[in-house]
């Protein structure tokens, strides 16, 4: 009994052996992995960006008389911008922020406006309205103002690598304006805001590198790699896709 459980044994062994010294899937390393970063619904529609504007339609409250909103929460409005509206209409819910600094080097670009979810609209009524929560992204509360809601494509990006600071003019540079949730740092996978827009030739899906100064006798250096996930005319919302250090509002940005 003992010989034929040896044999067995020794059997196992053998075909372990030759199984291991087959083909094999290949298998990404963690650098590719790595490299390739989903743009979802939440970079999307639950980020922030600079409002030209503000509409005038607005969140009156919760039909019970509730100030904290969740989804499913039928909702009153008011406002001049009811007109027009039609029942099954979709909008997007916005918080409107402060008056972003333009840090000196260039006037303010307007307001910030952050996405607080989409509601659709039940029914409209001279100067009256009601709609429902459909989704909420954060605290969702009465005073919130309403825009058409605009689909988006989400998308892949595959991080292009950090790039030095170019001098000769051919790649516009700009700077950090605001960090999400008005952070004093931010780092991966989190949003800032940039003085670059459409007008200076950037649009969603371009990547750039963000570069900070230790002193001002002292050479830029890269910290972050990032992509555009909103382009307005002279700002833009960018998603950190890697950082080796923070960043920092003032920090410098430019295309890649």
């Amino acid at each position: 009994m003992k010989n034929v459980l040896m044999i067995l044994s020794a059997a196992g062994i053998l075909l372990a052996v030759f199984a291991g010294a087959g083909p094999q899937a290949p298998v990404a390393s963690q650098s590719d992995r790595a490299a390739n970063f989903l743009i979802s619904d939440t970079d999307l529609y639950c980020s922030f960006f600079i409002l030209d504007t503000e509409p005038a339609l607005k969140i009156a409250g919760g039909e019970d008389g509730r100030t904290l909103l969740a989804d499913g929460d039928r909702i009153a409005l008011t406002g001049r911008g009811l007109a027009g509206l039609q029942a099954g209409q979709v909008m997007a819910v916005l918080e409107i922020g402060p008056k972003i600094d333009g840090l000196g080097r260039k006037p303010s670009p307007g307001r910030l406006a952050i996405q607080r979810g989409r509601v659709r609209i039940l029914s409209v009524e001279g100067v009256a309205g009601t709609a429902r929560i459909e989704k909420t992204c954060g605290s969702l509360m009465p005073g919130c103002v309403l825009v058409p809601f605009v689909e988006k494509a989400k998308f892949q990006v595959k991080e292009s690598g950090f790039t030095a600071l170019t001098r000769n003019g051919d790649k516009p540079s700009g700077r950090v304006l605001f960090l999400e949730d008005n952070a004093v740092q931010a780092a991966t996978d989190q949003r800032v805001l940039i003085d670059l827009g459409r007008d200076d030739g950037l649009d969603v899906g371009r990547q750039l590198t963000v570069f900070f100064q230790a002193g001002a006798d002292q050479p830029f250096e890269s910290s972050a790699n990032a992509v555009v996930i909103d382009a307005g005319r002279t700002s833009a919302t960018v998603k950190i896709l890697t950082a080796k250090t923070p960043v920092h509002v003032g920090d410098l940005v430019q295309m890649k």
